[in-house]
């Protein structure tokens, strides 16, 4: 029978393993800034653009709507705001992070 002081060590070591990787964890921001955009995470940490991968849908992009059979473009402006708090997904590693959607209070 295998000893249990050992499994447990071993459990454990495996545990800090995984932790020292930073595997994807979530947190909230807030809009800092528009342009550059920069996302606050903590006192100490704000991250900008560069680091940062933001789906087409809090952006301002073009899109085709057709009404009664007419196709027409337009623009969507829902772009982040300074103030907006944002869920976000760090990855692997802790270098990047996905903006998953606008937080709502």
């Amino acid at each position: 029978m295998p000893d249990m002081g050992w499994v447990q060590l071993m459990k454990r070591a495996a545990m800090e393993a995984v932790n020292a990787s930073k595997p994807c964890t979530y947190c909230t921001g807030v809009v800092a800034a528009e342009n550059p955009l920069e996302i606050k995470i903590s006192q100490a940490i704000t991250v900008d653009e560069d680091f940062l991968d933001i789906p087409e849908n809090m952006t301002d992009y073009n899109a085709s709507i057709e009404i009664d059979g007419i196709t027409h473009e337009c623009v969507v402006k829902n772009s982040l705001k300074a103030g907006d708090e944002v869920l976000l997904l760090r990855k692997a590693g802790g270098q990047r992070y996905a903006v998953i959607d606008r937080v709502v209070v």
